[in-house]
């Protein structure tokens, strides 16, 4: 039932908003209890003025646009530049807010950066996403520059979020003033206390220097980390490519080699067989020319019989 229910009052709930140029009230804008998103009168594409007008939104914090917020009919808002940023109800780029001042929930962005920045945030062996040294917590601009030992501030914050059975499941998510990369603020003496490097005991992610505490109750790598590959991993597969190339290049070779063999065996049976058929040519012309010649010498010598028997017969008898 809450399943059917709750897309309906969704629905409900965008419908009843106030288009552009619409009516509105300033005091409406709030955050939602369950999702703490910012909340206002107006539809996305507007903004609550302070006249109680919807007015087209004047920036944007997301560099991509979901394709629902994308309208020919409205110019699409532009990105606040450096030292500048967007607040949630996007009715304006604003300055950064400097040390002490306030800030909405979660917006570190808003934060102007300490000047030491660098200095107090431990970069991650993990490829975590760093901060610039301030942040917005209890609504107030600070930086993060508690080490360990000392008295920290916190704050935890529960979002309530809906599965597809529309049963509810709740994400506390809890951030601190310690340094960055160092330590977190520990829930029951509020002091800083050192991350927990991987295989180590934990009981959230924020215990974490990889910030992943997994299943087992172990600090774990976080899946979006970078593969590191050793020198020596490098070594092996390049020399293992060259024996490789060397292989293939020597196999190329001798395959190359056959080949040129198998075709000189062939042309030199070819020319032998030529020449042994032309020998045989000449050998039977020889032999025919001899028969020929012997031939002639015959008829010669039965020409020349012939003439002595002439001889012999025409001689006249003088007895």
């Amino acid at each position: 039932m809450i399943s059917l229910l709750l897309p309906l009052l969704l629905v409900h709930s965008t419908l009843a908003r106030s288009p552009l140029y619409g009516s509105c009230n300033v005091t409406n804008n709030h955050l939602d209890a369950d999702t703490k998103d910012f909340i206002t009168d107006c539809d996305s594409f507007g903004f609550c003025s302070v006249n109680g007008t919807c007015l087209p939104k004047r920036c944007r914090r997301d560099e991509y646009l979901m394709t629902s917020l994308l309208d020919p009919t409205h110019a699409i808002p532009p990105l606040c530049p450096a030292g500048s940023f967007c607040p949630d109800d996007a009715s304006g780029c604003l300055g950064l807010v400097e040390l002490g001042g306030v800030c909405q929930l979660n917006r570190d962005d808003e934060c102007a950066p300490s000047p030491i920045g660098p200095m107090i945030v431990v970069p991650s062996p993990h490829d975590e996403p760093e901060g610039n040294g301030s942040l917005c917590l209890l609504g107030t601009c600070m930086w993060a520059n508690v080490t360990l030992g000392a008295t920290c501030l916190r704050e935890s914050t529960t979002y309530i979020g809906y599965d597809l059975s529309g049963m509810s499941y709740t994400n506390t998510v809890s951030r601190d003033n310690c340094v960055e990369g160092q330590g977190y603020c520990d829930l029951t003496t509020n002091q800083c206390l050192a991350l927990a490097p991987l295989d180590s005991v934990c009981k959230s992610d924020r215990e974490c220097q990889s910030f992943n505490c997994g299943d087992a109750g172990l600090c774990i790598v976080p899946p979006e980390t970078a593969v590191r590959v050793a020198t020596w991993v490098y070594a092996v597969v390049g020399l293992s490519i060259g024996i490789a190339m060397l292989g293939v290049l020597s196999l190329l070779i001798l395959a190359h080699r056959r080949a040129q063999t198998s075709r000189r065996i062939m042309l030199e049976d070819y020319y032998k067989e030529q020449i042994a058929y032309r020998n045989s040519i000449i050998s039977f012309h020889t032999a025919f020319a001899g028969r020929e010649k012997s031939s002639e010498k015959e008829k010669e010598k039965f020409r020349q019989s012939l003439s002595n028997l002439s001889d012999t017969t025409l001689v006249p008898d003088h007895r």
